[in-house]
């Protein structure tokens, strides 16, 4: 049963870590977004061989039930940054504090099927969408390890 009075302040490297990590994903997540709905081609990738946004970000996979991918991307980013704020990281709320774990493992779930499209579907990688996998996963960190030390005191 937890303590009201159990713990005092997350660790300083926390709520900052995670917030920065959610502002970078909120940056590339929305200049992706922009570039699906412009249909630019500033992508600032190559388009031949493996590394081609182009093939990425314009195929079939990049959008669930007609939703794209980059927005998606962004409202997970936009939906972690209060649960990262240091508030948040203070609060001994159940749902707060498990919300944001468990919303952190669906992020990393669906990367980890972004990658598999990528790798074994489209046969081509995107650089701005592994930015966002390499963030997504690093915040997942994070915030687990962040998690479980809060728990340990």
């Amino acid at each position: 049963m937890p303590r009201a009075d159990r713990r005092g302040a997350p660790p300083r490297w926390l709520p900052a870590t995670s917030v920065l990590l959610v502002l970078a994903g909120l940056a590339v997540a929305t200049y992706l977004t922009v570039e699906h709905y412009t249909a630019s081609k500033t992508l600032a990738c190559p388009e031949t061989g493996v590394i081609n946004c182009q093939k990425v970000t314009t195929s079939a996979e990049s959008a669930v039930f007609g939703v794209p991918v980059a927005l998606l991307g962004l409202l997970f980013f936009a939906a972690l940054l209060p649960l990262c704020l240091p508030v948040a990281w203070r609060s001994d709320l159940r749902p707060v504090r498990w919300g944001r774990v468990v919303f952190a493992l669906i992020g990393v779930g669906f990367v980890v099927y972004l990658i598999y499209a990528e790798l074994f579907v489209l046969d081509a990688i995107c650089l701005w969408c592994t930015a966002v996998h390499v963030i997504a996963v690093a915040l997942f960190a994070v915030i687990a390890l962040g998690t479980a030390s809060l728990d340990t005191e």
